[in-house]
């Protein structure tokens, strides 16, 4: 160990050249050499050491550590996330401000696909987004040889539920996160669990359906992973250590929360349970569709029927999903028609849905929504497209910019000089 702190100090020749006797400065003793290199010797030692001590290389990663899925949590890197269904891009067509939907996000339609003027339609689904580029820029090099096409992606939105022990929120457990991938540890911290009620050792994960895997979080904390990676509607549920008097009811309903169950009953049938959230969102409930949700499995109920012999326990969980709304988009965009919403939309992304509007004909300016009720109102796209949604049987129409056909005129002016010259000579 000394030699070690000493070797910095021996590696710059200070010490040989001090106590050479032919480099003693003229006037000063050997004693006083002596002493100079001692006083340097308790300034260096110390400096060295630190140097040697605390310069420790951190550990190498083990082998087979996947980047992606660290301890940290880290997303992935844009370079190797794959588009999905949901997400949206925006493109930039250099040199044809024509083709550039820059105000616009052009979102990943449910059958994987974008629509994009004078392409078409292009595959996006489980591509990158330099994968999206080249394949958009050899669309427009047959069309436009000089165009260069750039694409950016927007923030993809990831949709979590989380039930169980976890505190009630104001519209269910159904957490949106604005990240590429979200992993076990942001739905939990993101959903708050109630420590007095969780049982953090056996925390289901479900997926299509059916449970994926379950996890001890308490021993994935203590070890400090390797996280788990979610997927879109994931359902994550924690268990109570003990059955509660209380139910859940959750989804598409008028007060989603938590509704004890009397004292008196074991047991309580669902559409009771419906009864005390207030009942279902008239506009995008899927009564058919309800789920009643247990530590142990799911089961599908249809609320419409008129004797349902479902029962809850304390403990369980209805889930009333959303229902496949519909809006219309019609006039001048790229891809007029119907699309499903399962959600209020922003007028913004309504005519997103529809494909952008038509650069050439459209009027954003002159925008007119048909409400369900039949109610209408004039809207000016640039300034009520963050503020404006549309629900259910709601019907927007861009309307096109009004042109003159000088064709027209012209032979409209003709037609009437040669009236009136024919009257004028024959009158």
């Amino acid at each position: 160990m000394l030699e070690r702190c000493l070797k910095p100090v021996l590696d710059t020749g200070i010490l040989p050249l001090l106590c050479r006797g032919n480099h003693i400065p003229p006037g000063q003793n050997r004693a006083e050499t002596e002493l100079l290199v001692h006083i340097l010797l308790l300034i260096l030692v110390p400096f060295s050491f630190a140097a040697n001590v605390f310069a420790v290389e951190p550990p190498a990663a083990k082998q087979g550590e996947i980047p992606i899925a660290s301890k940290n949590g880290n997303p992935p890197e844009l370079s190797t996330y794959t588009l999905q269904v949901g997400d949206s891009i925006v493109v930039t067509v250099e040199g044809y401000p024509e083709y550039t939907k820059d105000r616009i996000a052009v979102p990943v339609q449910p059958d994987g696909y974008i629509s994009y003027p004078l392409i078409g339609l292009i595959k996006a689904a489980d591509l990158t987004v330099f994968e999206l580029e080249a394949q958009m820029q050899a669309a427009f090099s047959q069309h436009l040889p000089s165009a260069r096409v750039f694409v950016t992606m927007m923030q993809p939105r990831r949709n979590i539920l989380v039930l169980g022990a976890v505190e009630a929120r104001t519209r269910g457990n159904p957490h949106v996160f604005a990240m590429g991938q979200v992993y076990l540890m942001h739905a939990l911290a993101a959903a708050g669990i109630n420590y007095e009620l969780a049982d953090l050792t056996k925390v289901g994960i479900w997926r299509n359906g059916k449970l994926n895997q379950t996890v001890n979080f308490l021993e994935l904390l203590e070890t400090g992973g390797p996280d788990i990676p979610l997927k879109d509607y994931d359902i994550v549920i924690i268990p109570s250590v003990y059955a509660q008097r209380r139910i859940r009811v959750i989804g598409a309903v008028t007060a989603p929360g938590l509704y004890p169950i009397p004292i008196a009953t074991q047991q309580i049938d669902a559409i009771q349970a419906l009864k005390l959230a207030g009942g279902s969102r008239t506009d995008f409930a899927d009564l058919k569709k309800a789920e009643i949700i247990t530590n142990t499995g799911r089961t599908l109920v249809d609320l419409t029927l008129e004797n349902v012999n479902a029962m809850l326990a304390p403990g369980d969980t209805l889930y009333v999903p959303l229902a496949e709304a519909k809006i219309s988009v019609t006039g001048a965009v790229d891809k007029p028609g119907q699309y499903v919403i399962t959600e209020p939309t922003l007028l913004g992304q309504a005519v997103a849905m529809a494909g952008g509007f038509n650069e050439e004909k459209a009027n954003p300016k002159k925008c007119l929504l048909t409400r369900a009720d039949g109610t209408q109102q004039e809207l000016n796209f640039d300034q009520a497209q963050a503020t404006i949604y549309l629900n259910p049987n709601d019907q927007l129409r861009i309307p096109e910019r009004m042109r003159i056909d000088w064709r027209v005129l012209n032979f409209a002016a003709s037609f009437t000089n040669l009236i009136v010259t024919v009257w004028l000579r024959y009158r």
